[in-house]
């Protein structure tokens, strides 16, 4: 199954609904997250924020970490 993590941007207006632009489509969660940054750091407007989407809904990620396997946690667990 492929994996696109959507790089949305967000206007909120006050007077009129708010908007949504697919900004960028990436194939990995690091990917995505470099581009939002990227996106967020040149952005000026006080309104407009952005986000991630999967197909599962949005991501809350303030930080990406590295996961290491299973089998590395368990033979560093010595008693």
């Amino acid at each position: 199954m492929d994996k696109t993590i959507l790089v949305v941007e967000v206007i909120k207006y006050n007077n009129i609904p708010t908007s949504y632009h697919i900004k960028k489509n990436a194939k990995t969660l690091d990917e995505a997250v470099k581009y939002k940054l990227s996106l967020e750091n040149l952005n000026e407007a006080e309104n407009t924020t952005y986000e991630l989407f999967n197909a599962l809904g949005q991501f809350q990620v303030e930080e990406i970490k590295e996961l290491k396997k299973v089998e590395e946690v368990a033979d560093a667990i010595t008693f």
